[in-house]
């Protein structure tokens, strides 16, 4: 485990300046230093993203590479194929891992030497790092009828390289909705992975609205259409698909959209309606 390192793989595209800083010295500052960060940008952003990023890639385990895929889940397969570690694992650009993050995964790694898929429990923060929600533990049991109503595997999330890749790795063709976090481990799941829940909260998600965000910025009909789709992807019948949505309380799908179909969206940028004005942070319970 000495020479161990983890694969910390960031999508970039939309960015807030801070939050992304913030980000980045969340890696940089880890209690262990066994890690190297791949930044993935949009190839006309990289020169933007270097400027910006310029003292923390002085630091010769932080890389910037292009997006060679589709979206946000062809950002993230990028830097899977590139990394050359055995595990990976992934943070994105506006929230942050806790400073032992790399060092906790190193020993669940080597404790379970044949799980293929960890992940963590995690707390939401505020745009000023508060944390405005109780820890929300790992799961560290659930069937893989589960994920027809939600993802029982959520950030932080840490997987073997080599079992991604042999199932091909994220599914390009969806539109940034839940590629990464409800798609992706259910994908690994049907085709036989392991997982470890981790105890430990190492995942800080910030729910904000200080810049673009796919949960807040994509409208509630995008949203809906792709979870349709994931749902009729995994064998979901229509009526059952149908029964689920129904069903999906609150927060469950597009809780925190601007805008409720692209028409809408449209036509208030066109307005110049500053969309953000109603948007309110949730509270947690």
């Amino acid at each position: 485990m000495d020479d161990f390192q983890i694969t910390v793989i960031m999508p970039l595209k939309n960015y807030h300046l801070g939050y992304l800083r913030k980000a980045v010295g969340s890696v940089i500052g880890q209690s262990s230093p066994a890690w190297h960060l791949v930044i993935v940008a949009e190839e006309g952003n990289i020169k933007t993203f270097r400027s910006l990023l310029q003292a923390d890639l002085e630091d010769s385990r932080v890389e910037i590479i292009p997006n060679r895929g589709r979206k946000l889940a062809g950002a993230i397969n990028s830097g899977v194929r590139y990394a050359k570690t055995d595990f990976v694992a992934l943070l994105l650009a506006d929230d942050m891992w806790s400073k032992d993050a790399i060092r906790v995964l190193r020993q669940y790694i080597g404790r379970y030497p044949k799980v293929d898929f960890f992940h963590s429990s995690r707390v939401i923060i505020d745009e000023h790092d508060k944390e405005i929600s109780p820890v929300y533990f790992s799961r560290k049991e659930f069937r893989l009828d589960e994920f027809k109503r939600g993802s029982p595997v959520k950030h932080l999330l840490c997987w073997r390289r080599d079992k991604a890749l042999s199932v091909g790795g994220l599914d390009e063709s969806l539109n940034s909705v839940g590629p990464d976090d409800y798609d992706f481990p259910w994908t690994m799941a049907e085709r036989g992975a392991t997982f470890e829940a981790v105890g430990e909260c190492l995942y800080f998600y910030r729910n904000h609205c200080d810049c673009y965000r796919l949960t807040t910025h994509l409208p509630l009909s995008v949203h809906e259409r792709e979870v349709r789709r994931i749902l009729r992807k995994h064998g979901v019948g229509m009526w059952e698909r149908m029964r689920i949505m129904a069903a999906r309380g609150k927060g469950a799908v597009g809780e925190q959209c601007l805008y409720r179909s692209s028409i809408e969206k449209w036509i208030k940028e066109k307005l110049r309606h500053d969309a953000r004005r109603g948007w309110r942070q949730i509270e947690y319970t």
